[in-house]
């Protein structure tokens, strides 16, 4: 009978928003959850019956039922907060962690991330989150996606290369009284190699450059007018503390690296002839003092001078001993070399060409302008940041700026689809589809921030008012049953 059928549509009401009631309350009470997506629930009607009417065949709804509770995938607004590791995304995409016990994946927009004891980038519940390790040299990802781990030191880095520019007066008037006479042979050895300003030598430079331990040495670079005449000529020496000098050498040479000869112009910049600069002497590789070197000991591929430093102990002695240290000597100028050999090496000096910043004779006062190495001593991590590719970056406390990882993001075609996992983290489905990953602004994906956190993206009044609207339609179902049970009562009522 149809009024045992009312009946039922009326059940059919009260489960149904009485279900879209636990979404709204869902909803409500997430309102301050870090990336928590409102959910709507949506409605459709059961198949008709069909009946006889006086105008053929009709159909009856038999009432409804709940068509589906899909999570709305919109972009919540940011809330800034003080950590670096708090982290949100504009645009697609979830930040994917992994459990480490289970080796599960899962996938949340909510970037509540810390360090753990170990390292490990973690959200809340232990989840690692995964990125790729970058080179800290080249500053490229390497590898496949992993555990994103924070290093908290930072390894010694040794110098590969020193810049010093400088500027050397042309009016000053040489030779010294003993231009660049070295003598590092005393016990202990004088610092400087005896030498004395004024009297060895017009202008001296300093820098400090690291070997692989991290130890700090004092590499010095002395100057002194070659002549008489303005002509443009400095003799120039490249010196360490002979006591630091690990080579072996005990004679007068001993902290003495290199020797040369440098040719100003009439502007007096460094004169572009493959003469300008002339290198005398030379500590080589296995730790001799070498008066006639060749082109390719003291010039490398890419047009810089070089020379060779035994800061730790020589155990072989050549360019396999682990001690040796090649540092390149940029003055501000590169040379415009010829290569040649199975092993590439240099086999003449076409020219050299000026840099932007460069040594100089100029009418001035003899002043060092520049001077840069790139190696470091070790250090610990100070602070962290990430830009808007994801990429991490670590700030230690030997002022070394270290690339450390790229976060990885993952897209869904069909992200509605995904199944909540509980703790802001979702999985995939069949009916989500695979995801697409890769890094941030690439593959369709959004982008990083840093010092922030996506807010909940329930609004209040929209479910207050849902929430008046699913009440009253409950209350509406209730009231069609105790309606139809009104009228069995009337139907059992007429045989008396």
């Amino acid at each position: 009978m149809s009024l045992t059928s009312s009946l039922y549509s009326g059940v059919n009401g009260l489960t149904i928003f009485g279900n879209a009631m636990q979404v709204i309350g869902d909803n409500i009470s997430n309102v301050n959850t870090t990336g928590f997506k409102a959910s709507r629930a949506t409605f459709q009607d059961i198949m008709a019956q069909s009946i006889n009417t006086a105008r053929g065949g009709s159909q009856v709804g038999r009432g409804a039922a709940m068509a589906d509770v899909a999570p709305i995938f919109q972009q919540g607004s940011f809330e800034s907060t003080s950590s670096p590791t708090d982290l949100a995304i504009a645009g697609n995409g979830f930040f994917v962690v992994k459990n480490p016990n289970t080796g599960n994946t899962y996938y949340t927009r909510a970037g509540q991330f810390r360090t753990d004891q170990y390292g490990n980038l973690v959200n809340p519940a232990g989840m690692r989150v995964q990125g790729w390790k970058m080179d800290p040299d080249k500053a490229q990802i390497v590898g496949a996606p992993t555990d994103i781990k924070i290093s908290s030191t930072s390894p010694p880095v040794a110098t590969k290369k020193t810049t010093v520019a400088v500027n050397l007066d042309s009016t000053t008037v040489g030779p010294s009284p003993s231009p660049l006479t070295w003598d590092g042979s005393g016990t202990p050895a004088d610092p400087n190699g005896k030498m004395a300003q004024g009297t060895n030598y017009q202008y001296s430079t300093s820098l400090n450059v690291y070997d692989s331990l991290g130890n700090t040495h004092t590499i010095t670079i002395y100057f002194d007018k070659a002549d008489t005449t303005a002509d443009g000529k400095w003799n120039f020496l490249v010196a360490m503390n002979p006591n630091e000098d690990q080579s072996g050498d005990t004679t007068a040479t001993r902290g003495e690296l290199m020797e040369g000869q440098i040719t100003f112009n009439a502007q007096g910049n460094i004169d572009s002839s493959n003469t300008s600069i002339t290198i005398t002497g030379l500590r080589d590789d296995t730790g001799t003092w070498n008066t006639s070197p060749t082109i390719d000991q003291y010039m490398d591929t890419n047009g810089y001078l070089k020379f060779n430093a035994y800061f730790l102990p020589k155990t072989t002695g050549g360019t396999t001993d682990p001690a040796l240290q090649t540092i390149d000597l940029d003055l501000g100028t590169q040379a415009q070399v010829t290569t040649g050999g199975t092993t590439p090496a240099v086999t003449a000096i076409d020219k050299w060409n000026t840099e932007a910043i460069t040594t100089t004779q100029y009418a001035a006062r003899s002043s060092t302008i520049f001077y840069d190495q790139d190696g470091f001593a070790s250090g610990f991590l100070e602070t962290l940041s990430v830009d808007n590719d994801g990429k991490i970056s670590g700030s230690y406390s030997n002022g070394r700026i270290v690339p450390l990882a790229q976060l990885e993001l993952a897209r869904f075609n069909s992200p509605t689809d995904l199944s909540k996992a509980g703790g802001n983290l979702w999985q995939q489905t069949t009916a989500s589809g695979a995801p697409i990953t890769g890094p941030p602004n690439t593959n369709g994906l959004g982008s990083v921030t840093a010092n922030a956190l996506e807010q909940s993206t329930v609004d209040i009044g929209t479910e207050f008012v849902r929430l008046i609207t699913t009440q009253r339609a409950f209350q509406a179902n209730s009231k069609l049953i105790t309606t139809t049970d009104q009228m069995l009562s009337e139907l059992l009522n007429m045989k008396q």
